[in-house]
């Protein structure tokens, strides 16, 4: 494997303003290779499933379809995953709680969320 290659992250996220920001934030700001970008849950899960990557940043309700399957594919691969989503941290299911920031989010708060769901993952 190529040490210096740089991490790779995948952004499910339906409303293409948010992904096209999020996927400059995550590659300009913060040096991860966007390796793809999911708008619905059935391409979600597609990606979940066979892309390589070090972390996901998700967006829970994907066009109206709460994103758990995807959830569930990231988690059965061992992939750490971000909620970056409107919903409140109460009203996610326990086996899908992850570090979460609430839209609107800052780079900031986005890349620590980050950073605490890779040390989960490796802890």
């Amino acid at each position: 494997m190529n040490m210096t290659a740089s991490p790779r992250a995948i952004v499910f996220e339906d409303h293409s303003g948010l992904a096209s920001a999020l996927t400059d934030l995550l590659a300009e700001r913060l040096g991860y290779d966007v390796a793809a970008c999911a708008g619905c849950i059935e391409e979600a899960i597609r990606v979940a499933h066979v892309e390589r990557c070090d972390v996901a940043v998700v967006d829970l309700d994907l066009q109206g379809v709460m994103a758990y399957p995807a959830l569930d594919e990231l988690k059965r691969r061992g992939i750490p995953y971000v909620l970056a989503t409107g919903s409140l941290a109460v009203d996610i299911p326990r086996r899908y709680q992850a570090p979460l920031v609430r839209k609107p989010y800052s780079a900031h708060q986005l890349e620590s969320a980050i950073r605490e769901a890779s040390l989960s993952r490796a802890g």
